[in-house]
């Protein structure tokens, strides 16, 4: 992950990272079904105005005048008779509003509404001012600084959601308890192809190794298939090959590949795996910065070791602690 640049994002309140065409399509058109008859809200896409603007209707939904609860304003549209209304998608700059409005009738999608908001001007709509009461589904790139408020305020709003997140994101404490709960996961996508920065250069994964657009992903709490696909498992558990924690009562696996099919314990998983995570067949435990360690020792109390020789070995990446159901059994 390329850190500074990511944690730069994090520290700046301007932090636009505008997602590419391409991206949107590979991973918005995967839920079609499940926007059908929605009322889509992007509420950090919208640099034409500042302010809330309606930009599809199918016509059979009258809009309440109180769209947001407080701050900005919306486009004022007479529907005292339903009537179908699509915004010239050859004047839209934003990619999430030109790729869903473009998909809007073929999709069955209800309603289309975006807003935006300029930290450095404080013009526009915030999102955590909008009354998500009159929507259905969220599709957005927030803030990197604002994504665990951001996570926050969908979940108290008991939103669903498509959104795009830093991968480190999965370790923060708001969204991990998510994801361990079975309440958020993550889309098809294994990284984003790049990004379009306020200046109009482009941030590529191909540019570099651990750009941050490979240190991205899609966050959602709609339904993805792999999420009821059975992982086949086929590596038997041998001790000498799985290393043991040195700090917590578990085995080390540096691939998701490589999960036994027939250890009963506790395992260590690269966060890769949650790309592949069947709730079915197994357990989230914890990650490994929040698992209770079992012996203390100088170094990195918050890291998982793994014993090498008899001496701790701090491993480099963050693990998902978990277990397959197909194997444990409680004796309770």
């Amino acid at each position: 992950m390329s850190k500074p640049k990511l944690l730069s994002a994090y520290n700046k309140k301007n932090n636009e990272y505008y997602t590419l065409y391409p991206d949107i399509a590979a991973e918005v058109s995967r839920y079609k079904d499940q926007l059908k008859g929605k009322r889509i809200l992007c509420p950090c896409d919208w640099d034409e105005s500042l302010n809330g603007e309606l930009v599809y209707s199918d016509g059979n939904y009258v809009y309440p005048n109180n769209l947001l609860e407080q701050g900005g304003t919306i486009k004022k549209v007479d529907l005292t008779q339903p009537q179908k209304i699509i915004k010239n998608i050859n004047i839209v700059g934003c990619n999430f509003v030109k790729f869903l409005v473009a998909h809007a009738e073929d999709y069955g999608i209800k309603s289309i509404y975006v807003s935006g908001y300029n930290p450095v001007t404080e013009q526009g709509v915030k999102f955590q001012n909008i009354d998500f009461s009159n929507y259905d589904v969220v599709i957005t790139n927030p803030p990197f600084s604002l994504f665990r408020e951001f996570i926050t305020t969908m979940f108290d709003n008991k939103m669903k959601f498509l959104i795009i997140g830093p991968t480190t994101a999965i370790t923060y404490k708001e969204s991990f308890n998510h994801i361990k709960d079975n309440e958020m996961w993550l889309g098809y996508a294994k990284q984003l192809s790049g990004f379009k920065m306020a200046d109009g250069s482009y941030v590529m994964s191909k540019d570099k190794e651990g750009s941050v657009p490979r240190a991205c992903k899609w966050f959602t709490n709609l339904d993805v298939k792999y999420r009821h696909d059975r992982m086949i498992l086929t590596e038997k558990y041998d001790p000498q090959k799985y290393s043991k924690y040195y700090n917590y009562d578990g085995i080390d696996v540096s691939r998701t590949i490589a999960i036994p099919y027939d250890y009963d314990g506790i395992m260590g998983v690269p966060i890769t795996f949650l790309t592949k995570y069947n709730p079915e067949q197994f357990e989230i435990i914890i990650n490994g910065i929040g698992a209770e360690k079992t012996r203390r020792f100088t170094g990195d109390k918050s890291a998982l070791w793994t014993e090498k020789d008899g001496n701790p070995f701090k491993e480099p990446f963050e693990r998902i602690l978990i277990r397959n159901k197909e194997v444990y059994h409680d004796e309770d």
